[in-house]
């Protein structure tokens, strides 16, 4: 799982967050509260869907479109499980969060393809 992960709150206007997309090279972003609680996800696909349908960026808050009560994992979710909820959902990433709530990381499909190339490596190595 990704450590550093990019947060914004759901009062943050979209285009906010799409320059954020932009200046952090990611495509999710964990929406939490002032508690630091998961509130939501907000993608990259999120946003550019809203805006062919006509929506605002400089008028629209990210609360607006977010998926509220993502699909989420603890920490101690064994990686089976993570890989099956990705499959299940047809979703691209995981908050990780603790049992209060709070975001300890993010699981994403790109974090899976880059381990599985490691391990593939090393086994050829």
């Amino acid at each position: 799982m990704t450590t550093q992960v990019t947060t914004v709150a759901p009062q943050t206007l979209v285009a906010e967050a799409i320059q954020l997309f932009g200046e952090c090279n990611i495509r999710h972003l964990l929406v939490t509260d002032q508690q630091g609680r998961l509130a939501g996800v907000f993608s990259d696909r999120d946003a550019l869907r809203q805006m062919a349908r006509g929506c605002d960026p400089f008028a629209t808050r990210v609360a607006a479109l977010m998926r509220q009560e993502p699909v989420s994992v603890a920490v101690d979710t064994p990686l089976t499980e993570a890989i099956e909820l990705f499959s299940f959902h047809r979703i691209n990433c995981l908050p990780v969060v603790d049992a209060a709530g709070q975001v300890r990381g993010i699981l994403t499909t790109t974090d899976l393809l880059t381990t599985l190339y490691r391990i593939l490596n090393w086994i050829q190595a």
